[in-house]
């Protein structure tokens, strides 16, 4: 399967006041979705956004798919093409601001069923959804790490975060955490990261020589493609090598 982008998209959680004047003449499909902001976020979009502590959702685009994580529902996948459906979760105060490609990946849709059925194992499920310690932010950057940096996260100290995940999506609820708000299930996103990508207690492992292993077990594509890649490249070396006894051969 042909490599993929992996896209963000974000929209401002508005007052529902001003929502509520914009869409008197649109009926939403997302009345479906459960409130997922309260007087609170209110307040952090109507206060706090012009000193850049803004309320935002995000969600994931990747493969014809839309993935976003909410209270009650936990992750949910829609169509990302059907206008319709793609609107499906998303909170009905929510007003769309911008998209953005994160990055691309090499996993296929098996694979990426794997990612989220991982993170709806481990800590991404309804129950568990908190504004400040795991909200749609936290997944969005979690989902789109393993599906972009991959097998990167095996190396030892790595640290690499999406240089394109907007840094001030998820800067309210970071500085609530970080100001004691804290239920003790405030998201890691680079360790979780690597759990739904299936590396978790790997980090230093020689990939070239696990990577067949890490396939084998369900392990995302990040250490799988990495092997095709070189597979890819040694084969073509071989047949380079084999053109040029081809050549040296006596005619």
């Amino acid at each position: 399967m042909a490599i993929e982008n992996v896209t963000l998209n974000i929209y401002d959680l508005v007052p529902q006041q001003q929502q509520q004047q914009a869409s008197d003449s649109t009926s939403s499909s997302s009345s479906q979705q459960p409130q997922q902001t309260s007087r609170l976020s209110n307040f952090f979009s109507g206060v706090l956004t012009p000193l850049g502590f803004g309320a935002y959702h995000t969600s994931i685009d990747v493969r014809g798919y839309r993935y976003q994580f909410g209270a009650q529902v936990g992750i949910t996948r829609t169509s990302s093409t059907l206008a319709a459906d793609s609107q499906r979760f998303v909170p009905s105060n929510a007003a769309y601001r911008e998209s953005v490609v994160l990055g691309q990946t090499w996993a296929e849709q098996g694979e990426i069923n794997a990612v989220i059925q991982r993170m709806r194992d481990g800590q991404f499920r309804g129950e568990n959804y908190h504004m400040a310690n795991r909200n749609c932010n936290h997944f969005a950057e979690t989902f789109a790490t393993a599906l972009v940096v991959g097998s990167e996260l095996l190396e030892e100290g790595g640290n690499r975060k999406l240089d394109k995940f907007p840094a001030w999506v998820n800067r309210l609820a970071r500085t609530g955490t970080s100001l004691g708000i804290d239920d003790g299930n405030a998201c890691d996103v680079l360790e979780e990261a690597r759990a739904a990508a299936g590396l978790e207690g790997k980090v230093g492992w020689d990939l070239m020589s696990s990577a067949s292993a890490t396939a084998k077990k369900g392990g995302l594509t990040g250490a799988s493609t990495s092997a095709k890649r070189s597979q890819k490249k040694e084969l073509t070396e071989k047949q380079k090598a084999a053109l040029a006894k081809l050549k040296k051969a006596p005619k």
